[in-house]
């Protein structure tokens, strides 16, 4: 059913095209081509979200995004609006999270080699095409409320993904008739029952398998498990999968692709399920993945089929659906329980992965404790947005026992810095009965920093940890293992505590695992958002903190995990 309306401008057509699809906030900065688009937004009560730069904007996005599974939106103006944004998306594009771009364009009668307009960039859509895949540049006003039908139809349909929508600046306040074109979503395939029951054939006689389940089967926890189960399986996680399990089931391996370990006990394996993953590079490390004979690939995206695995079952559905399927069809092949020897490797394993997480995560210890304490107590869902820094992905990631339902928000396939922050606030802005705790490096919360700043101004509580190692730690580290000299990576940094409350936040610096629980506590009742800081305690730490006389840490040895300095 469609609605049509006579002579109103691109920028109304704009507003009522997304309200009518169910969207109530976006996140974006006004700007002198964009001014019609935001007057719209307001009228239809829609509600704005001002953060400090666009890229703030797009991780704000993508944060909600990942949390609620539904499409968010952000609105720039021209030119460097929408680059500024492009890394966000990019982060959503690589990570598979729903965000719609839209921005002004060169107007349509624009001369081809330019004339000097103020943000004038000469093919805008095609640049942001190459990134993107999915772009969109109208012809005339009416045509805006087809843009967002097709874009939304394509993003809630399959594998999600961004897209963007580029509107010609004289287009946004001239008039013309148009008509909404709602949105048309594709169900996800159901899956093949000769697939299922191949499969589950191919399975049965496994006697060491192994489930790989990423971030596309977060909806599908507790079919997860009940498949581990009647198989007999270790539960293998990516960053972003993290709580679709709970760390405590008896079968979990955990969030594992960043050990050295992880190719032995791949190798060790006879059957694989992968389940909602990429099985991508930047979820697991080690290289190469050996993965055994027989693969079985559950996925909503056929063309995952072809990639970075030889897949021998290919079962191309929903997650949800295509593992309750298998589970049903396994009880009714397989024999009922494993032998002894396999029970003793999968808990042999889990006993070897657990040192080695232990040992990699050994700087981060206390981080992990302290965010575990917190959990333990809290009676909501805890959201972790992480930042691509040691203390998350080497610490965090393995060492924070994450219940069913916890969400770890981890910015894996781009890999940007900067992310933790603003993610963390379009995540509480789009569940705010969560608990929500944003950690970064100091190197990396300098990219974002100021969107502390759009938290205070929204009254966004939620808890910033920095993690203080004088720089860029892991690019240090690299340069050391090199050979080289490290250089380039000690900054010189501020008094983290004093702009947090420079910037209408709380701020506040902490010495042991007891006090970043308390302190994330404190957060939840603060109506904003509380940045902590703690100091790190590695090898990276010891070169660089110190290094411009700032941000003394101690040198005392380390004592009990309750007393030692937070790591």
């Amino acid at each position: 059913m469609t609605e049509e309306h006579a002579e109103i401008t691109g920028g109304a057509h704009l507003a009522r095209a997304l309200r009518a699809e169910g969207i109530t906030r976006v996140f974006g900065i006004p700007g002198t081509h964009n001014l019609e688009i935001f007057a719209q937004l307001a009228t239809e009560g829609i509600d704005i979200v001002s953060p400090r730069h666009e890229q703030g904007a797009g991780y704000m996005a993508d944060g909600a995004a990942r949390v609620t599974g539904k499409v968010q939106v952000v609105v720039t103006t021209t030119g460097p609006a929408v680059f500024n944004a492009l890394t966000a998306l990019l982060q959503s594009f690589t990570d598979s999270v729903p965000v719609l771009l839209i921005g002004p364009g060169m107007p349509l009668t624009h001369p081809g080699r330019g004339n000097g307009l103020l943000h004038e960039v000469r093919n805008q859509s095609q640049a942001i095409e190459a990134v993107l895949g999915d772009s969109h540049r109208v012809t005339s006003p009416g045509e805006v409320s087809l843009a967002v039908g097709q874009a939304l139809s394509t993003m809630r349909s399959g594998r999600s993904r961004p897209a963007y929508i580029e509107i010609p600046l004289d287009l946004i306040e001239a008039t013309g008739p148009g008509t909404l074109h709602p949105s048309v979503t594709r169900p996800h395939p159901s899956p093949e029952p000769n697939a299922i029951r191949s499969a589950a054939e191919a399975l049965a006689a496994s006697q060491r398998p192994l489930l790989i389940v990423g971030a596309g089967a977060r909806a599908a926890g507790v079919e997860i498990e009940e498949l581990s189960t009647a198989l007999g399986a270790g539960v293998i996680l990516s960053s972003n999968a993290k709580g679709t399990i709970d760390d405590e089931f008896e079968n979990n391996l955990g969030a594992i692709g960043v050990l050295e370990v992880l190719p032995e006990v791949l190798s060790s394996a006879d059957a694989v399920v992968a389940i909602g993953t990429e099985l991508a590079p930047s979820d697991f490390w080690p290289e190469p993945m050996p993965l055994p004979d027989t693969v079985v690939r559950l996925d909503v995206d056929e063309v995952q089929m072809l990639r970075n695995a030889r897949v021998t079952h290919p079962i191309p559905a929903d997650a949800t659906d295509s593992t309750i399927a298998l589970t049903q069809q396994l009880r009714q092949t397989r024999s009922a329980g494993l032998s002894r020897a396999a029970v003793e490797w999968l808990r042999g394993w889990q006993d070897t992965i657990t040192a080695a997480a232990q040992e990699e995560g050994a700087p981060w210890a206390a981080l992990s404790g302290g965010l575990n304490d917190y959990t333990t107590s809290a009676a909501a869902s805890v959201i972790i947005a992480a930042d691509s820094t040691m203390c998350c992905y080497y610490g965090v990631q393995t060492g924070w026992r994450a219940r069913r339902g916890d969400r770890f928000l981890y910015p894996a396939g781009a890999g940007t810095l900067g992310f933790g922050l603003p993610a963390g606030v379009g995540a509480k802005l789009a569940a705010p009965e969560a608990r929500v705790v944003a950690i970064e490096g100091d190197g990396g919360a300098m990219f974002t920093i100021a969107e502390l700043s759009a938290a205070a101004q929204a009254q966004v509580s939620l808890a910033l940890i920095i993690v203080d190692n004088g720089g860029y730690g892991e690019i240090r580290n690299e340069m050391a293992d090199r050979g080289d000299t490290p250089a380039g990576v000690a900054l010189l940094g501020p008094d983290f505590p004093a702009l947090a409350t420079s910037l209408g936040a709380r701020g506040l610096h902490i010495e042991t695992q007891a006090e970043l629980a308390a302190a994330l506590r404190e957060a939840e009742e603060f109506a904003g958002p509380t940045l902590i800081h703690i100091t790190e305690d590695s090898r990276a730490a010891t070169d660089m903190l110190g290094a411009f006389g700032q941000r003394a840490k101690s040198t005392e040895e380390p004592k009990s995990t309750e007393e030692r300095n937070l790591t």
